[in-house]
Order: structure tokens, then C-alpha cells, then sequence
């Protein structure tokens, strides 16, 4: 793996990719940098934004890469740029109610804002200025999921102490179905990859979970009778096939998109007694003149018994690109990753950390999962080939966040006020 140098930046949550990976834009204070992605000393442009502190609270691209919006809603207002030409801006304020998030529509041609208190959605063109159109009573919290080819969004609403969702067609914005939910206070929701179905899910004091079809029809409601408190995380598999469920527990109930019923239950526990690779990171010996802990990873004996407690930094549950490996990490053991084989539902591996887990990705093309844990330091484990870590150049560089390249061929590796990208080189292999 290969680094570029250090360059600034203000906040590792809002560094962001290009969706084509031509660039990467980051926030330094009010300004926004946008540097190329195959060499990041070449700045492709830079915006200044109005902003005072706290400055930019959310950047996001556009779908088609020729837009990128930053937002403070400490002030009440986002502003679109476009990279390739320097001159062109759009700014959007509300002038009813304070803005307290945004997202792009999926044609790159609108920008949704919700208010506070839940109000309204705003739909702002950038086509026409003057056009814009509303969505009343939306649910911020559980957001808006749009249907996987763009036609449609699905909009979470409440209206007469009931929860609804909304399917509205991103053409004009009219209501295209209303489906009414049997939860208390929905908190999220999610299109499922062939658009055939939504799973919607209660609030974190209750574990239900209801799964419907566009055309209304609950084909599910799923209420384990031992799953405590409500859902965590959910996440489809690429095909579609399977949609996992993370209670507050730590367990993960898969389900199956063919019966709705739960195929398995994949319960993390430390002791471990079946025959896995468990890769246990363990500190070199320190000469007295070194800067640095430089450390490695063994394999465990089985049975073994995993850590357990410390400060979480990260709960993750997310499949690989072709949805044949699933991690994880949980609150109970945040030094501990764990994959698992999606076929077969048992464990490939488990991955132990000296320090808790800041940040766990795979890759968006292949089957490699990097994670970092504060350390000035780059895990990296592939299948069949192991887990590894590799260096950071400069020692005083805590890695608390990683952004894969939509093309996989790098990442951008993120401290406090700093980033580097980093590159993944066929002749390069760890020591």
C-alpha cells in the first residue's frame, strides 16, 4: 500500500468522493477543496463558502459527479457548485423554517431539504429557480429512500398520529401510493435492491419491523419474541436475496427475501471453540529510540476467549461488493471484527484488535475489508490471504475514518485535520 503526503482538512466525516472518482472534495473551515483523486497536490477547484463556525456541516455530490452541494444549517443554507465550471453557483435558503438536512435526487437536477420540527420537504430545481415543491409532514429521522432506478422516492410521514409512507415519482413530485404503517414512531426505512419492496422499522424501544410492497400489502411483520430492544441497522445484500436486522443485543437476524423468515441468528460471543481463523494483533518488542508501537498480527490457538468491554467508536454491519461475506462490529466487543461467509451463514474469520474499532469498509469492487483503529496504521484482510496492516508514514497520524474511491482503486485515510490517500499496489505486500 502506498501514501501520498498529508493534506488539511477540517472534518473526516465530510470528505467525499466524486460518485465517477475523478476527485475528492474536503472541508478546510469555510472553504471547499477539490483535488484530483490520482493526484491530490493537483487542486481542481476551490469555493468559498459564506459560512461562519461551525462552517460546512454536510457536503454531498451529485450522482452524475457535476454537482457538489455543501450545507450549514447553522445558518440555513446549502449552496450547489460545479467543479468544471468555477463561475456557476446556486444558493438555497428558507426563508419559513431552518434547514436541517439535505440530499440530492437521484436525476442530480434537485436538491431536498427537510426543516426543523419535521414540517416540510422542500424540493428545490435547479433548472428553474422559482420552481418548488413540497412533501408536508416528512420524518427526518427516517429519511427518504429512493427506489434503485430513480423514479421513485419513498418518504416517511406522520399524519393523524399515524406513520405513512409516501411513494412519490421524482419526475414531478406527485404522490404516486400512500402505505400506511403499523408502528409507533418509524425510524427508518429502505428500498430493497430490486425495488420491489420496502422494509420499515419502530422505534429503538420495540423490535418490529415491517415489510411491504409497493403496492401496500404487508408481506411481513417481523417481532422476535427475545430481541429486546429495537432495530440498530439494517442492510439489504447486493442481490437482494437477504436483509439483516441489528438489535441493540449485537445479534444479527438474517432474513430471507423469499419466505421473509429468519434464516439464521449470528450471534458474536468471545469464547471461541470452533475451528476459524482468529487473527490477534500483539505489540512488538519496543526499542528504547523508537517514535512508534509497531505491531503485527498472529493467529490464535482455539479454543480462545476474545476480549471483551472498552469505549465503542463504531457499530458496522455491511456485506461485501458481490454479497458473499458479511462483517461486523458491535458494541460489546469493539476490538473485534468478524466476517462471515453469507452462503453457508458461518464465521471466516475474526479479527481482534489491540484498540476498538474506529472504522470498517470493503471495498466497493472486491472482496477486502479495511478497518482502523485510531492507530497510525491501515488493517487491510482479504480472503484467503489473510489480515495485515500497513504503516502510515508519519507516526503522529491517528486514522479515524476511511473513504473508499468508488472505483476501488484507493481510499482516502483520515485524521484529525489531516488526510493522505492511500493506494493498494499489486507488488506491494506487508512484511
Amino acid at each position: 500500500m502506498e501514501f501520498s503526503d498529508l493534506y488539511k482538512q477540517s472534518n473526516s466525516a465530510l470528505a467525499q468522493f466524486s460518485p465517477d472518482g475523478r476527485f475528492i472534495a474536503v472541508a478546510v473551515e469555510h472553504r471547499l477543496i477539490v483535488r484530483d483523486s490520482e493526484n491530490p497536490k493537483r487542486i481542481h477547484a476551490v469555493f468559498s463558502t459564506p459560512y461562519t463556525a461551525p462552517f460546512v456541516q454536510q457536503v454531498e455530490w451529485s450522482r452524475d459527479s457535476r454537482f457538489v452541494f455543501t450545507a450549514s444549517f447553522a445558518q440555513s443554507r446549502v449552496d450547489v457548485w460545479a467543479p468544471d465550471d468555477v463561475e456557476w453557483r446556486c444558493a438555497i435558503t428558507d426563508e419559513v423554517a431552518r434547514v436541517e438536512r439535505a440530499v440530492w435526487s437521484p436525476d442530480s437536477l434537485h436538491v431536498l431539504t427537510f426543516s426543523e420540527l419535521d414540517l416540510r420537504l422542500s424540493v428545490w430545481s435547479l433548472i428553474d429557480g422559482d420552481e418548488r415543491k413540497y412533501v408536508q409532514f416528512p420524518k427526518m429521522q427516517a429519511g427518504v429512500s429512493f427506489h434503485p432506478d430513480g423514479e421513485f422516492a419513498a418518504v416517511a410521514q406522520r399524519r393523524d398520529l399515524r406513520d405513512y409512507i409516501g411513494v412519490y415519482s421524482t419526475q414531478d413530485w406527485r404522490l404516486v401510493r400512500e402505505l400506511a404503517l403499523d408502528t409507533a414512531d418509524v425510524q427508518g426505512m429502505r428500498w430493497s435492491p430490486d425495488g420491489l419492496h420496502i422494509v420499515a422499522w419502530d422505534t429503538s424501544a420495540s423490535f418490529v419491523v415491517q415489510v411491504l410492497n409497493v403496492g401496500g400489502a404487508v408481506k411481513r411483520s417481523v417481532q422476535p419474541a427475545d430481541a429486546g430492544l429495537g432495530v440498530r441497522t439494517c442492510v439489504w445484500s447486493p442481490s437482494g436475496q437477504f436483509v439483516v436486522l441489528g438489535g441493540y443485543d449485537g445479534r444479527l437476524h438474517v432474513l430471507s427475501s423469499l419466505t421473509w423468515r429468519a434464516v439464521a441468528t449470528l450471534e458474536p460471543k468471545p469464547h471461541i471453540s470452533i475451528p476459524t481463523d482468529v487473527f490477534c494483533e500483539t505489540e512488538l518488542p519496543r526499542a528504547l529510540s523508537a517514535s512508534r508501537i509497531h505491531t503485527r498480527f498472529d493467529l490464535a490457538t482455539i479454543p480462545c476467549m476474545l476480549k471483551t468491554g472498552g469505549k465503542s467508536h463504531k457499530t458496522c454491519v455491511e456485506f461485501s461488493a458481490d454479497g458473499s461475506l458479511l462483517c461486523a462490529v458491535n458494541e460489546s466487543m469493539p476490538c473485534t471484527v468478524w466476517v462471515w461467509q453469507v452462503r453457508t451463514m458461518r464465521v471466516s474469520a475474526i479479527i481482534q484488535t489491540l484498540h476498538p474499532v474506529r472504522v470498517c469498509v470493503w471495498s466497493p469492487v472486491e472482496n477486502v475489508l479495511v478497518f482502523a483503529t485510531g492507530a497510525a496504521s491501515v488493517y487491510l484482510w482479504r480472503e484467503n490471504r489473510g489480515c495485515h496492516l500497513f504503516e502510515i508514514p508519519a507516526a503522529s497520524v491517528a486514522v479515524g475514518g476511511v473513504v473508499w474511491n468508488p472505483n476501488g482503486d484507493g481510499m482516502a485515510v483520515l485524521s484529525k485535520g489531516l488526510f493522505a490517500m492511500a493506494y493498494i499496489t499489486d507488488q506491494t505486500e506487508p512484511e
